[in-house]
């Protein structure tokens, strides 16, 4: 391949020239970016900086269109892209799989086995009320406390207990007697003494009943299904 002559009135430009490409025509005098070296050029807020020499290859091979790829033999006019191997896939499925169950286990583990609130009512109480279900239908009996967790009690609201000597005379002259009738000591004392003898003549109702049944010989110990002995 020859190459070609310099058009008239040609000046040589700063900018890199391929003479061999028939596909490069320029004007004779040349494009003005051509005449522009790369790197940083002078403005207002920046310095002028020269470019370094990759990135001077690099300026020059744009403009060249160079590229080190080959020629695609499927897709004429268009180069073979290189694959990209993955060479963490094991890794990265493994630490997927481990994630999941991870978060399947945490989130079962809150779900059906976690104590939330105490053991009074909750967002997880049907859940958990349900594994206790089926523990009791399995093993045929519960603890105190998962007893008390099965029964599904609702959590008291909190109170202060106001003592009728530390109202402020002020605040006492002020309100309304309807506004004055809140629990005081002595009213909780009272409630308390209630719900014991209600307590208690529970408790010996119960046992007389026990000892009339054991008397008629009607009482039968309840076993799990899956024991024999």
């Amino acid at each position: 391949m020859d190459r070609r002559p310099n058009p008239p009135g040609w000046v040589p430009p700063k900018a890199p020239y391929n003479p061999y490409d028939p596909n490069d025509i320029r004007p004779p005098e040349g494009y003005p970016s051509e005449f522009l070296p790369p790197g940083k050029q002078k403005s207002f807020s920046e310095i002028p900086k020269d470019a370094t020499e990759y990135e001077q290859i690099r300026h020059s091979m744009n403009q060249l269109k160079y590229t080190p790829r080959p020629p695609s033999e499927l897709y004429p006019g268009q180069n073979k892209v290189l694959k990209r191997i993955n060479t963490k896939a094991r890794f990265q499925n493994g630490l997927k799989i481990t994630s999941r169950l991870l978060m399947f286990g945490v989130s079962v583990y809150g779900v059906f086995f976690y104590r939330w609130n105490e053991g009074y009512d909750n967002v997880f109480s049907p859940f958990y009320r349900f594994r206790l279900k089926c523990k009791k239908f399995i093993s045929g009996e519960l603890s105190d406390k998962e007893e008390f967790d099965l029964s599904g009690n609702s959590k008291p609201l909190p109170f202060k207990v106001i003592r009728e000597e530390t109202v402020p005379e002020d605040i006492a002259a002020v309100e309304s007697a309807a506004g004055l009738q809140r629990p005081t000591q002595k009213h909780l004392m009272e409630v308390e003494r209630i719900l014991q003898e209600r307590e208690e003549k529970m408790l010996r109702a119960v046992d007389i009943a026990e000892e009339t049944l054991k008397k008629q010989g009607t009482v039968k110990e309840t076993k799990p299904f899956w024991k024999i002995w």
